[in-house]
């Protein structure tokens, strides 16, 4: 899928001295070394995938599988794992089971991945099915008491094993559609089952009431450690998408450290928990699933913080080598308890899909234990406002602050590491002097909040590429243009050499339908105006503002500048390049003028950002409108939503459609117009300030943008993106 972004963030410092990962236990084992994660993890998907269960799809032993897969494939260097889920998904129609009671938690597992995917591919059919059984739910809702227990029927979570099945999905829910009533109804549950089913003494779960009064081989009460393991990795996976301000958040933090704490007193020495957490000598045989839970859960916080690493990563380090320790030769994960509610016996050969789950999610958080291997790490975290989709969002951090967050952190070897995919991520830091940033893009669904470490690049890691990016250059050799690009569209404005036959500060907009950058090699063909398969110039400008251009509005007429004179760039990519034109001075009624025009273009964008800043002989506000020329041939334009418009033509040459768009962030105070033969928008600005808009370009061969609708919601959602910037915070 191509791309769609926003310019703006808010940045918030005021933590910068707050804690970061430190370096502490750099001596990890064999099996915690980065490669040998994947290695692993690989054999284990690979065998499963290879041997597939019997179980139903819908069910919550494939729900808890899909959860591990999920966060394996998008860490994976193979597509195979995520084709493999969205086939999974398909086979569902993307639905919980409905043979079943409404209410039933394990129905409800299966939607974690669903919404994962819907993360991934914003498929709305990945999301329905599941929304369809919440609000029945809701409007529906069971008031049956706990102590009631199996006779009750399924409405409640009776059982410990349903705050994993259930609550997480609700949570996400919450999160990617904005709606409060999702976390609201399963903050009510969860805080309704744990009073009931926690033990306070102990800070251990029971399964449900029936344990209440049992009692193992030495006396001790029955906690079952899948049990357990279930609502460990619960606490953790709610948390991860529960807003930061939640007003029970603490209290789910307070749990998951009760927990942590506990489950480490009770680690045997060979890292790996058995099936009775507080009897193992009555269950001698390791067990891989509640193990792989736990080890999942305590790297997890580790990871972000909220677990002591001196304290927290020997055990750890220890669970992973025992989980390690459970893989055969082909890859089939052992000692895994067959499917039950109570402890059991449990032998080498015995495996589940829900303990291949709970072990590729282990994987995907000790890999990051790994990645760091010891070194300092700052978090910061990243969050969507709006119920928006944001694709390649690109984020810039104050490089003169960056460098204050890890010791030896340098442009050589400052690196951005992505929490959820478990990737180094591409970065920039542009050449700005002290306003340098350091860049880096990521995708954010309606309402996610996403972590990042700023970290030094790990050993024996190299620093990503990507094949897209951004790009400028000063062509002399065709009449001193200025081009640019990026994996959307490029666009080209002119200079000195043109103005025997064009005078004019408009933009020209080229179609591309090819992530790489092409400008050089269309200028140096000659033959840009023809597509040859990677798109081209299709589009004229004249003496006009062509597709988003600038300039000063006075008595209904456009007071276009002379072309550029000179030309600067600043900075030139691979995510951000920003370069500056000056333009001879002019006559605009009367008055002098002269400008110059900062443009930057990020990677995945369709729009620039445009700074004008005009000079003039008198200090009064000068009229100041932004638009796109009228052609005869047009096909539509959108101007129902203020401080955007929006034009639909044919592209030259038979060669499809072409989209024009201009936007004004909320802050201007714009008068929409169609005067001069554009369609405009128009203000004013007090000389010396900069005048700040977003302008730029699609072409139907990019399918993306295969209608004037499509190219309308676009600039709707980059509007609201423009307006409502992402927060970016360093995490204490």
């Amino acid at each position: 899928m191509k791309t769609k972004k926003g310019i703006l963030l808010i940045i918030v410092l005021a933590s910068l001295g707050g804690c970061a990962i430190s370096k502490e236990n750099t001596n990890l084992p064999e099996q915690m070394q980065p490669g040998q994660i994947k290695s692993i993890m690989v054999k284990v998907a690979d065998w499963q995938i290879e041997h597939p269960s019997k179980h139903n799809t819908k069910d919550w032993t494939s729900g808890a599988y899909f959860a591990g897969l999920s966060a394996w494939a998008q860490m994976a260097d193979s597509d195979k794992y995520i084709k493999a889920l969205l086939e999974f998904g398909k086979g569902n129609n993307w639905r919980p089971d409905e043979y079943r009671n409404f209410y039933h938690a394990d129905n409800h597992c299966v939607g974690q991945m669903y919404l994962e995917m819907y993360c991934l591919f914003k498929e709305p059919t990945m999301l329905e099915g599941i929304k369809e059984r919440f609000d029945y739910i809701l409007a529906n809702r069971s008031k049956i008491e706990l102590h009631i227990g199996k006779q009750a029927g399924q409405d409640r979570w009776w059982w410990c094993d349903a705050l994993f099945m259930a609550p997480q999905v609700w949570a996400r829910l919450s999160a990617v559609t904005g709606n409060l009533k999702y976390l609201q109804f399963m903050n009510e549950e969860w805080w309704y089952t744990t009073d009931y089913l926690y033990d306070a003494e102990e800070h251990l779960y029971f399964r449900d009431e029936s344990y209440f009064k049992k009692r193992e081989a030495n006396g001790k009460k029955v906690f079952w450690s899948r049990g357990n393991g279930w609502v460990f990795a619960g606490i953790a996976r709610v948390l991860d998408v529960m807003p930061k301000d939640f007003a029970d958040r603490p209290r789910y933090e307070r749990l998951y450290k009760e927990m942590a704490a506990k489950i480490i007193e009770i680690q045997p020495a060979d890292g790996m928990w058995h099936s009775s957490l507080l009897d193992p000598a009555s269950y001698p045989a390791k067990e891989a699933s509640g193990s792989g839970f736990y080890c999942y859960g305590l790297a997890w916080g580790i990871n972000r913080g909220l677990l002591d690493e001196k304290i927290y990563l020997p055990a750890v380090m220890k669970a992973w080598k025992g989980l390690v320790s459970c893989v055969h030769p082909d890859g089939k994960l052992g000692y895994v308890q067959p499917i039950g509610a109570d402890p059991r016996q449990v032998d080498a050969n015995q495996t589940e899909i829900y303990g291949v789950g709970a072990f590729l999610l282990a994987g995907s958080e000790v890999y990051k234990i790994a990645v760091r291997n010891g070194e300092t790490a700052k978090m910061i975290s990243v969050t969507n406002p709006i119920i928006e989709f944001r694709d390649s969002e690109t984020i810039g951090l104050p490089w003169v602050e960056v460098k204050k967050t890890v010791e030896g952190l340098t442009e050589e070897n400052a690196a951005v590491f992505d929490f959820k995919t478990n990737r180094l991520l591409v970065t920039e830091i542009t050449d700005e002097g002290k306003n340098s940033q350091l860049l880096f893009q990521t995708n954010l669904v309606a309402g996610e909040r996403k972590n990042f470490w700023l970290m030094k690049m790990p050993q024996g890691m190299k620093k990503p590429v990507s094949e897209a990016r951004t790009y400028c250059r000063f062509v002399p050799e065709r009449k001193d243009d200025f081009a640019w690009e990026n994996d959307m569209a490029a666009f080209r404005m002119y200079g000195p050499a043109l103005e025997d036959e064009t005078i004019t500060s408009g933009i020209d907009a080229w179609g591309k339908c090819v992530p790489y950058p092409v400008i050089d090699k269309f200028y140096k063909s000659g033959d840009y105006h023809t597509n040859h398969g990677e798109g081209g110039d299709f589009y004229k400008v004249g003496n006009t503002l062509g597709c988003g251009g600038a300039a000063p509005f006075m008595n209904g007429k456009i007071i276009l500048p002379r072309n550029f004179k000179e030309w600067e760039i600043i900075s030139n990519g691979p995510i951000r390049s920003i370069f500056e034109l000056t333009y001879f001075s002019w006559k605009a009624d009367g008055r002098t003028v002269s400008e110059k025009k900062r443009i930057s273009i990020d990677l995945g964008s369709n729009l620039n950002k445009i700074e004008c800043t005009y000079s003039c002989s008198n200090k009064e506000p000068l009229p100041i409108a932004a638009g796109i020329v009228l052609q005869p041939s047009s096909r539509g334009k959108f101007t129902e939503v203020k401080n955007i418009i929006g034009y639909w033509l044919p592209a030259d040459g038979n060669n499809g459609m072409m989209g024009c768009g201009v936007v004004f962030g909320k802050d201007i105070k714009a008068a929409l117009n169609e005067a001069d033969n554009h369609l405009l928008m128009a203000t004013k600005q007090l000389p010396g300030q900069p005048f700040v808009y977003y302008a730029g370009a699609c072409w139907d061969g990019n399918k993306d943008f295969a209608t004037f609708e499509k190219w309308k919601e676009y600039l709707k959602n980059f509007k609201q993106r423009v307006d409502n910037p992402v927060v970016v915070e360093f995490v204490e």
